[in-house]
């Protein structure tokens, strides 16, 4: 059985407003192309499909046309469970349709959808995978209203860990007297996983649990498919419990980082694990220094002929008329285009901004105590407010998930 581990797709997002249709599209032209080279059984999306609750219709075009294109290759099943940036309900609306495709669906949490056999090239049952997406407060423990956070916390450990040893309890009877192996999801931040600043992580926590520690996952799990943090990398350096990271550098923070995919061979239940590179299709460069090294920077970008997104952090004063006069020198209709500038400004802390969207890779978080920083407001009514903030903005969040109308 050989399944290939993905995650963290984003369909639709911008990078400073930039569309990046053409990326996706040639990412999943490519993705088709490795499951029939490398003869897949079976595909795992660990979350994040799309962007947002309401992706663009070219978006989900991209998804369902590469859906219905699994036919046409070696991979007869594909297991895809919601982020937390994708709408539940969205995704959960054509289950019924997609699992006449062997494509195996999960957005809201539901031990009913949550437990999928995948059949293995004989089309004999060649795994048994636990499909558990994202699971928000609600789901864990319902309301919790006027529980002291390390309560709260505690309780919504204990109620993740749970369900896990429910689920996957489930998969060992069903796999009862057959040596094939149990493969689960998650959408989280497990313990021992890295961020990097400026990769686009938002909204890190599930509920009030920042990390999640890799005891929570029953040791009968025989390959952990994660997703939610945008670098590769392994949990415990322990090679099956893993997460793939993004196919496509999220932020400037990912300039130069190399992308994979992941690959599992079982031969029964311990898998042989490699990473397979995907290829870059726009390059981004982060460049830092002062404007006559960021100006020579551009002048070999340009005489490279490559199509090149670059970020400019320049350490000379000057402000927003420094911010132009770098814009000027990479304008939008040329190869490499300058789609965010920064520059010391003059007697004041910090920087300025010259253009892009600053605060497009922000979590929720991250504005608000940026707001309070602003305001001088610490201690223990920065921290109040923060978790008063953060609650209303999972509410809101709720209602817009119970809102959203599918667009097929």
């Amino acid at each position: 059985m050989k399944i290939l581990h993905t995650s963290d797709w984003h369909l639709g997002r911008r990078l400073c407003g930039r569309e990046r249709r053409d990326e996706f599209q040639k990412f999943l032209t490519w993705l088709t192309g490795v499951l029939s080279k490398e003869k897949i059984d079976a595909l795992i999306v660990a979350g994040d499909v799309f962007d947002s609750f309401t992706p663009p219709q070219w978006a989900q075009t991209l998804y369902y046309d590469f859906l219905t294109r699994l036919s046409a290759t070696p991979c007869k099943s594909a297991v895809i469970v919601a982020g937390n940036h994708d709408s539940p309900s969205l995704l959960d609306a054509p289950r019924e349709l997609l699992k006449r495709l062997n494509v195996f669906v999960t957005g809201v949490p539901n031990g009913e959808h949550e437990l999928c056999e995948l059949p293995d090239p004989d089309g004999n049952t060649g795994a048994v995978c636990c499909a558990v997406p994202f699971l928000r407060s609600r789901d864990l423990c319902g309301a919790m209203e006027g529980m002291e956070p390390d309560a709260r916390r505690a309780a919504e450990l204990e109620a993740f860990a749970a369900h896990y040893r429910d689920i996957v309890q489930r998969a060992e009877q069903l796999r009862a007297g057959r040596g094939i192996p149990i493969i689960a999801t998650g959408h989280c931040f497990a313990a021992g996983g890295k961020v990097n600043e400026g990769d686009g992580v938002r909204d890190l926590a599930v509920g009030s649990v920042d990390v999640v520690p890799l005891s929570a996952f029953p040791n009968a799990v025989d390959y952990l498919a994660l997703g939610h943090l945008h670098a590769p990398q392994l949990c415990g350096a322990l090679p099956s419990r893993r997460y793939s990271g993004s196919p496509l550098a999220m932020g400037f923070g990912e300039a130069g980082r190399p992308k994979e995919v992941v690959i599992a061979d079982f031969g029964g239940r311990e898998p042989a694990v490699r990473a397979l590179p995907v290829p870059v299709w726009q390059e981004i460069v982060r460049l830092r220094g002062t404007f006559d090294e960021i100006a020579a920077r551009l002048d070999e970008l340009k005489l490279s002929g490559r199509s090149v997104w670059a970020e400019a952090d320049c350490t000379d004063q000057g402000g927003a008329e420094l911010c132009e006069r770098l814009h000027e020198l990479a304008p939008d209709t040329g190869t490499v285009r300058l789609l965010r500038v920064r520059a010391a400004a003059e007697n004041v802390g910090g920087t300025l901004a010259g253009d892009g969207d600053l605060n497009e890779d922000w979590a929720p978080q991250d504005v608000f105590e940026f707001y309070l920083k602003e305001h001088g407001i610490e201690g223990d009514e920065a921290r109040e407010l923060t978790g008063a903030y953060l609650e209303a903005v999972a509410a809101v969040r709720e209602e817009r998930d119970e809102a959203v109308q599918p667009a097929l």
